[in-house]
């Protein structure tokens, strides 16, 4: 008998059928969602950011962090597979330096956890998609951000499905109370932490005196391109709401000093003036007739030989390529009252329309463009 202990138990060998797809194509892209909610319920557990602290034993983030589930194991090795998380050959974790970079709350201007913390509150809005592409209705996610507030320490129950009018004021919603106001400019500094950086040097900021960003949120933009670029001036123009955030933001990155916010309401009142006006993740919040009259407003604010500078999850022209833009479009849709993301050209259309010259669409990071056009 046979006792020969040299048997290939390679578990990796290709025995599929040479030219034929795997439905395993298929199915991963199915389960993608167990992918995302692993590190969605991590950030929520403050499972990098306890790792920040330094590394420990599985045993000891455990107990940290509560965790008695007998998956608690894999949901750990699931994050160091997908590049979050190392562990020693002695069972020891600690945050990769890519987690390090952008998940740790300690470093503001770096920290992308507002966003994840958003997207975890707003997780159960995705199962009613079928819902809403049937209907034609939105939903109104302030359940969701007054949820992120608390740190992704709650998730919001469920969307309620509302009437998708045209005319309804999504923000108003968003802005609803003090919570609610912090979990949405947490998550836009997150949302947008890829664009911001790569803007420090995409743009040409030499011949700038002074930058205007509209809908600024809590200013997370002016503080990337502002300390970059010591000699520039910033101006805040959004909602009175957000204020208090805004001043806070600009004293923790440290350039408060060279930076006002300008409150007012881009429907009624003009845009400040100024040698750029920026329009970040904005215009895909609202319908073709808004978005046109956003930018002509801009040309009008704008100082002769200005520029409106346009950064955005672009849809690629062909609509074939870039699958983020077009989620992010289809999320817009789902939530907005009638937003809807767009091409480069499209914006460069519009921009022309408007009476910009020299427009361009530039790539900057991930799936994040900009165009830029000149008065």
């Amino acid at each position: 008998m046979s006792t020969n202990t040299n048997t290939n138990t390679n578990t990796n060998t290709d025995t599929s059928a040479p030219g034929r797809r795997s439905p395993h194509e298929i199915i991963s892209i199915a389960t993608a969602f167990w992918t995302s909610k692993a590190l969605l319920s991590a950030v929520e557990m403050g499972v990098f950011a306890e790792l920040v602290k330094g590394p420990i034993s599985a045993g000891e983030l455990c107990a940290r962090l509560g965790l008695k589930g007998r998956g608690a194991s894999d949901f750990l090795d699931v994050l160091v597979s997908i590049g979050l998380l190392e562990r020693s050959d002695d069972g020891v974790y600690r945050n990769t330096e890519l987690a390090d970079a952008y998940l740790d709350p300690g470093k503001p201007a770096q920290d992308i956890s507002g966003y994840l913390e958003y997207l975890n509150s707003a997780f159960p809005a995705w199962s009613q998609m079928s819902a809403v592409l049937r209907s034609g209705d939105r939903l109104d996610f302030s359940e969701a951000l007054r949820a992120a507030a608390d740190g992704g320490a709650s998730t919001a129950s469920g969307a309620v499905l509302t009437d998708a009018d045209a005319e309804a004021d999504t923000f108003g919603e968003a802005f609803a109370s003090p919570e609610q106001v912090t979990g949405f400019v947490r998550s836009m500094t997150g949302f947008s932490l890829g664009a911001h950086q790569a803007l420090t040097s995409a743009f040409d900021w030499s011949e700038v005196r002074e930058v205007i960003d509209v809908g600024c949120s809590e200013g997370a933009f002016l503080g990337h391109v502002m300390a970059a670029h010591p000699h520039l001036t910033g101006t805040g123009f959004d909602l009175p709401q957000v204020a208090d955030r805004f001043r806070v933001y600009l004293e923790s990155v440290g350039i408060a000093d060279r930076v006002r916010f300008a409150p007012g309401d881009f429907f009624t009142d003009p845009l400040p003036s100024g040698d750029v006006l920026v329009m970040g993740h904005v215009l895909h919040d609202w319908n073709l007739d808004i978005k046109q009259m956003l930018i002509r407003k801009a040309y009008e604010a704008l100082r002769p030989g200005g520029s409106l500078l346009v950064y955005e999850m672009l849809v690629d022209d062909e609509r074939r390529c870039n699958t983020t833009g077009m989620l992010t479009s289809l999320n817009v849709s789902l939530v907005s009252a009638g937003g809807l993301g767009y091409t480069g050209a499209e914006c460069r259309a519009w921009l022309t329309e408007a009476g910009f010259r020299e427009v361009s669409v530039t790539h900057l990071d991930g799936p994040e463009y900009m165009v830029v056009g000149t008065k």
